[in-house]
């Protein structure tokens, strides 16, 4: 077996490939919505009102829902890598991020809104091929809208 070549992409490359990638409206996010919709459930999406604007909030049980890439919000999980080039800048911006999602969380609960972050891995097989794991997670999703309690990481 050959080794395969990497090559150094040119910055310009680069600049275009992460400004394709959006914050609204991705795959998992669709998936999760899709799923809250068939379960009855009705929200509104990106409340700019509500701190860290939420990707969905179900205002009927006060539940903002955040829909999180692993890679952007650093999970831990397989998917999470930080990049080794421009190391300091990746790492600076990735730590900003775990400390505004942990903020924004926090803000969230001293307005009596209760939190839901949904992990892109925890519906990645849904996203490839449908699979009883990521169906698990949008009924864990449901439940836990309709509960009492306080958050939930799935």
């Amino acid at each position: 077996m050959s080794k395969r070549k990497t090559r150094k992409r040119k910055p310009m490359t680069r600049s275009q490939m992460m400004g394709a990638v959006h914050s609204e409206d991705t795959k998992p996010e669709v998936i999760v919505r899709k799923a809250l919709f068939r379960a009855g459930l009705r929200y509104r999406l990106h409340r700019r009102d509500l701190p860290g604007t939420p990707d969905i909030f179900v205002q009927k049980y006060g539940v903002a829902i955040f829909v999180n890439g692993c890679f952007w919000h650093q999970h831990g999980c397989k998917l999470t890598t930080r990049p080794k080039s421009n190391a300091a800048f990746w790492n600076e911006k990735f730590d900003n991020n775990i400390v505004r999602d942990i903020k924004t969380q926090h803000q969230l609960s001293l307005q009596g809104i209760r939190v839901a972050v949904v992990w892109e891995c925890s519906l990645r097989s849904q996203m490839v091929a449908g699979s009883m794991g990521a169906d698990l997670t949008l009924e864990r999703l449901v439940n836990f809208i309709k509960s009492d309690e306080e958050t939930i990481e799935l």
